[in-house]
């Protein structure tokens, strides 16, 4: 089978979702089909061994990693000579758009991928708009595509009323790789953050619980990631006197050995529409605490404790299972064993057979 995938962004370092569209790309190449991936100028060591179209793009003004892509004169020619079975777009922007375009003009079925929560749209956006917009655009794109995939439930029913219900629409829960599930997490005193240092991630809420943990006790707090709220959690561990290594970025490869060093995964966002660190550090047999907004209780089953937003309550959550053993290992392994469904080839698969009921 031959499949082009449009992504506006296929670099390692960027977030969850376009780790997604990476994963995909490689496991539908371990499994003998054939990958063009259509993204913009900027790509990294993820683009290796593919066949990479580069479109004309520019930075996104509201999301300084991100890039919208536009059309290029070379674009339509490429697609005909590759000829794919299905063309598959992540996300309804500017790379989506294009599909649809390249999609009517050759032909071919055109699959979209959603990974963006409506909320985290409007933080990059216009903040008055509570999420209308994104909603608009994916009902438009559910009305253009022959299929649309989700990547939670949680997620697929936020947009549901805004869908065409004649088009197929798919949840698949994204797959980790299998490294992850060389990590062996101990029993101790280490919580750690693996996001990106943005609003929408609610650091600022986690940082005060976890000064209100370490007043409980001599806990450690490992936070990795980079972002525009760098600067204003430094001065907010201050002002707590909260005890937080940065680490910055970490290659996605080094994350299982840093879970090693670890005893409980911590992640404050409301609006994860899958999580996927949530589910690499669960492979790595970390329990986790996260509250009960978006996908989060989906993913993490009985893999952790999921609570409300309120400091107190999330601190106490922390501390009886690092201070508890025998309530740490039975979270530990039912983390782990959660994990092994989130696999990669259960990933794929699920997308070859979603394509192949449209050829």
């Amino acid at each position: 089978m031959r499949v082009a995938l449009f992504t506006d962004n296929f670099r390692g370092d960027m977030g969850g979702g376009t780790k997604i569209v990476i994963d995909l790309a490689k496991g539908l190449r371990d499994e003998g089909h054939e990958v063009l991936v259509v993204t913009g100028q900027e790509t990294d060591e993820a683009a290796e061994g593919f066949r990479v179209f580069n479109l004309p793009s520019l930075k996104f003004p509201f999301y300084d990693k991100a890039e919208m892509v536009f059309p290029s004169i070379g674009l339509i020619r490429t697609m005909k000579e590759f000829n794919p079975d299905i063309i598959h777009y992540h996300e309804p922007f500017t790379a989506g758009i294009l599909a649809l375009l390249v999609s009517k003009n050759i032909g071919k079925p055109v699959v979209g991928s959603i990974y963006i929560d409506p909320s985290h749209v409007s933080q990059y956006t216009l903040k008055i708009d509570r999420g209308g917009f994104a909603k608009a655009l994916v009902g438009f794109m559910s009305r253009q595509s022959d299929a649309l995939v989700f990547i939670s439930e949680y997620q697929r029913k936020t947009y549901e009323r805004f869908l065409d219900r004649s088009r197929i629409t798919k949840v698949i829960y994204p797959g980790i790789p299998d490294y992850f599930f060389r990590g062996k997490a101990e029993f101790g005193k280490t919580v750690v953050t693996v996001c990106r240092l943005a609003p929408e991630k609610n650091l600022s809420f986690g940082f005060r619980v976890i000064a209100k943990l370490q007043r409980m006790g001599n806990f450690d707090y490992l936070l990795v990631g980079e972002g525009p709220e760098r600067k204003k959690l430094e001065k907010l561990a201050k002002k707590l006197n909260l005890k937080v290594e940065f680490l910055g970025n970490l290659k996605r490869e080094r994350l299982p050995d840093l879970y090693s060093r670890a005893s409980l995964f911590f992640l404050p966002s409301k609006t994860e529409t899958f999580g996927l660190v949530l589910a690499e550090a669960m492979a790595s047999g970390l329990p986790v605490v996260a509250l009960g907004r978006g996908a989060a209780p989906e993913v993490i089953g009985e893999g952790g404790i999921i609570c409300e937003e309120n400091e107190d309550r999330v601190a106490e959550a922390m501390a009886s299972l690092l201070e508890n053993s025998r309530l740490w290992k039975e979270k530990s392994e039912k983390a782990r064993e959660r994990a092994k469904f989130f696999k990669m080839d259960r990933f794929v698969r699920e997308h070859e057979e979603l394509y192949g009921k449209l050829l």
